[in-house]
Order: C-alpha cells, then structure tokens, then sequence
C-alpha cells in the first residue's frame, strides 16, 4: 500500500516535501543560535570584552546577539551600547546570585 500511494501521487509527496524543506530554511536562521562573529568583534571593541571572559547561558546569548542587532537602535550606537551593557551587567548579577547560591539557579520557582 505505501510503495502505492508513492506511485500514484509523487507529485503531491514532492510538493509537501518542497513545502516542509522551505518551512525549515526560512524559520531557522530566525532563531539566531548564540552570538555571531560580527557580535564578539563588537564586544570586544564596543565593551572590551574578551571572548573568554564571556560565560553566558545560550538563553543569554541570544538575548545579547538580538541587542547588538537590533534594528531600532542601529543609528543609535550610544543607545545601543547602553542596552548591551545594561544585558551584561544583569547577566553578571545572575551569575553572582547562582555563586552565592550553589545548587539554586536565579530564575527557578522558589520551593
């Protein structure tokens, strides 16, 4: 039966795997995994950040990526530059408070 279907409609299964294909290659470079490489130069020239001493969470690191890309504050590099160090500056509060607490991670639901 499934080698039939195959051989009736391979036009349709082509469309759908066509359709799925696109579905993926649109939607997956949106979701920016991490930091780029445009993203440590600016760190590291904008904030003097080296790239070893950046130990961030990929939750973080995608947070950072979208603020340095942000497209509101592109003409704007003194805005931009505030919001970025603001980021940092929080991300190094949570690391501080997860040190103070060992065991406890700083967004999880109090018991």
């Amino acid at each position: 039966m499934r080698n039939q279907i195959l051989t009736v409609h391979p036009l349709k299964c082509w469309m759908i795997l066509g359709v799925a294909v696109g579905f993926f290659a649109v939607t997956v470079p949106a979701l920016a995994f991490g930091l780029t490489d445009d993203d440590y130069v600016y760190l590291a020239t904008s904030q003097d950040l080296q790239i070893s001493a950046l130990d961030i969470s990929p939750k973080e690191q995608s947070r950072l990526h979208n603020l340095i890309a942000d497209p509101q504050t592109a003409n704007d590099p003194l805005a931009r530059d505030k919001n970025v160090k603001d980021a940092l500056e929080e991300f190094l509060g949570h690391q501080v408070w997860e040190k103070a607490h060992p065991g406890q991670l700083w967004d999880a639901p109090k018991r």
